[in-house]
This record gives C-alpha cells, sequence and structure tokens, in this order.
C-alpha cells in the first residue's frame, strides 16, 4: 500500500531541484561546476545515509516509509546533476554521451538484483538487509567522491566537434543523362 509513495517525492523533487539549480547558477552566483558538484555530493551522500538509516527500522513501515521518501528527494537531487551534466559538458554530444552512460548504469541496475539475491538468499533478516542497504550506500559514497573529484559543469573543449556519419558529399556538380 505504501510502496508508491516514496516516488511522490520524486514528482515533487525534481522541478524544484531543477529550478534551485538554475537559479544558483545564474550569473553572479555559483559556476555550473560547484552547482552540479553540490547537487550530486548532498544529494548522493545524503542518500545512502538514509538508506543506511532504513535498515536499521526492522518492521517498522511508516518509519521505513518516511526514510525512503526523504531517501528519494535526495536522490532526486543527485539526478539533477546525472540528468543534464552531459548537456553542460558538450550539447552537440549530449546524446551519444547520456546513452554511453546510461548503459553503464543499467549494468548496475541488472546486477542489484542479483546481489540483492545472493546477499539475502540464506536468510531474509534485517541483518542482511542492512548489508544490502550499506552496499547500495556505499555505491552513491563511490560515485559522489568521483565525480567529487572529476566531474565538471563547463563545456569541454571537443564539445564543438561535428561527427561525421556519413560520408563526405562531392560538390562537384553532376549532370543527368539525357
Amino acid at each position: 500500500m505504501y510502496s508508491g509513495v516514496p516516488f511522490v517525492a520524486s514528482f515533487l523533487t525534481v522541478p524544484i531541484a531543477a529550478i534551485l539549480s538554475d537559479w544558483l547558477r545564474a550569473p553572479g552566483r555559483l559556476s555550473t561546476t560547484v552547482v552540479r558538484k553540490i547537487f550530486c555530493v548532498f544529494g548522493f551522500v545524503a542518500s545512502g545515509c538514509l538508506l543506511m538509516l532504513t535498515g536499521y527500522f526492522g518492521c517498522d513501515r511508516l518509519a521505513a516509509v518516511t526514510t525512503l521518501f526523504a531517501t528519494m528527494i535526495c536522490i532526486c537531487l543527485g539526478m539533477a546533476t546525472v540528468g543534464v551534466n552531459q548537456l553542460d559538458l558538450a550539447p552537440l554530444h549530449a546524446g551519444r554521451i547520456m546513452a554511453l552512460a546510461y548503459s553503464f548504469g543499467n549494468l548496475g541496475a541488472i546486477g542489484a538484483p542479483l546481489a540483492m539475491g545472493v546477499l539475502t538468499s540464506e536468510e531474509s533478516t534485517v541483518a542482511t538487509w542492512q548489508k544490502v542497504f550499506r552496499l547500495v550506500a556505499a555505491i552513491y559514497g563511490i560515485g559522489a567522491v568521483v565525480f567529487l573529484l572529476f566531474g565538471s559543469g563547463e563545456r569541454q573543449s571537443w564539445a564543438d566537434v561535428v561527427p561525421s556519419s556519413s560520408p563526405a558529399k562531392n560538390d562537384d556538380t553532376t549532370h543527368d543523362a539525357q
């Protein structure tokens, strides 16, 4: 009954995060890189911490759903970076970058149920679910650190290179056979 409640947070948070992000990036405020790093690092670290906290509620559904609601808010803050950063880096290549990033991201989505099955196959106790939540928190933490160290929100030097997807056309004029 309560399983859809955390997704209401996504519905509410995504537009607010986008507006706040754009407001912070306005001239005279913060650079795009700083805004992207703040949203990503805070969103991912806070969501990881909240997920670990969720593992300690046992069978208290209200506490778990409330914490997952807050977790989804934090995830959406992080996704305010993930969803648009390729447009910051290279608008001309954003589709290719997004396809590559989401392809690798989906590997995690494929592996998550497998890892969860391995961790909970012997017994499904609070302790085993705490391991699952700690694993997810660690993955979020690693992502936050990597983006903090290497992430950027600035247009890249290679961003304006036009990809050649078709052979060059011959500029010579051709004559129809009559």
